[in-house]
């Protein structure tokens, strides 16, 4: 899923070294949204392709028009839109000759985000056109997450159904939590009821620690703090709780009771929506499937292998 970089990257494509040595001065403060810069060169439009090609992450493009032939930025900017298909880069033409790309002409025909002449650029000017590409740049990346991750909830919850075992769909759940938030420890906890009033308790968990024994710990501590907070347990919504986000999980006709927990994935806002909505899709997909095996356990497995 795509994702933004620690520090936005940003290329400046000119074969002069005073531009290069003018951009960095002016851009070596900027921030947006607490990401700082990272400033990459080129002197050619060949050498940008060939830059973007390997890193198509890059946020913004301050590009020359004239170098290597009169037309070398226009048509660089032609290939990363086209050949490279990169539609998520900004694009800010900066040319010393004006005549040989006036502005009305490439804003139309060509898909840029800005244009400054040399002639009337200042480090003032230079520093928030950036940062207005930045912020663009950055809404759009969002704006495909979004739609990345809603995609995969979709085709994770759709391929929910009753015929899988309870804990293959718990497994299932629990990765499709962790390719939305990604986090250092994830645990699903789970308690079920049979026909006969017993209960079935369910933990599954993973984590980045690569020593299984201390995941199993920090899995284990959290399953006992969670169960020691009266507060915790009469969650109704999701929220906070300690060092990560807490979503319960209820089944319907009272099934079954639970909850997700992942931690230190605080920071990102979209958590707080898709989160949810799994566990929502979940409890239903989870409540099928017990009823199923109420169902079998009452009348036998006869109609389970009946292929209709």
């Amino acid at each position: 899923m795509i994702s933004l970089p620690e520090n936005y990257l940003i290329l400046v494509v000119d074969d002069e070294p005073d531009m290069h040595s003018l951009s960095r001065l002016s851009l070596r403060s900027l921030k947006y949204r607490d990401r700082g810069v990272e400033l990459a060169f080129a002197s050619t439009g060949q050498a940008a392709v060939e830059f973007m090609r390997s890193r198509p992450d890059t946020a913004v493009i301050l590009l020359d028009v004239v170098m290597e032939t009169p037309t070398a930025g226009l048509d660089a900017c032609q290939s990363i839109r086209q050949e490279l298909g990169n539609e998520f880069v900004r694009i800010i033409l900066r040319t010393g000759q004006p005549g040989a790309a006036p502005e009305k002409k490439v804003i139309e025909e060509y898909d840029i985000d800005g244009y400054l002449a040399k002639a009337e650029l200042t480090t003032n000017r230079l520093y928030t056109a950036v940062r207005t590409a930045l912020k663009a740049y950055d809404e759009l990346v969002e704006l495909q997450r979004h739609r990345e991750v809603l995609t995969f909830l979709h085709e994770s919850v759709t391929s929910l159904h009753t015929l899988e075992a309870l804990e293959e769909s718990l497994q299932r759940i629990l990765e499709t939590a962790v390719m939305i938030a990604p986090c250092d420890l994830a645990v699903l906890n789970l308690e079920t009821f049979q026909e006969s009033g017993d209960s079935r308790r369910y933990v599954l968990f993973t984590g980045t620690n690569p020593n299984s024994d201390e995941t199993e710990a920090a899995a284990t501590a959290i399953v006992s703090q969670i169960a020691e907070d009266p507060s915790a347990l009469a969650l109704k919504d999701a929220g906070i709780f300690g060092n990560g986000f807490l979503v319960p999980l209820v089944l319907h006709r009272d099934l079954g009771y639970g909850w997700l927990y992942v931690e230190n994935s605080l920071e990102d806002p979209l958590m707080y929506q898709t989160l949810p909505m799994l566990a929502a899709h979940a409890a239903n997909a989870l409540y099928s499937t017990i009823a199923r095996e109420l169902f079998l356990a009452r009348s036998g497995t006869f109609f389970a292998e009946i292929n209709v």
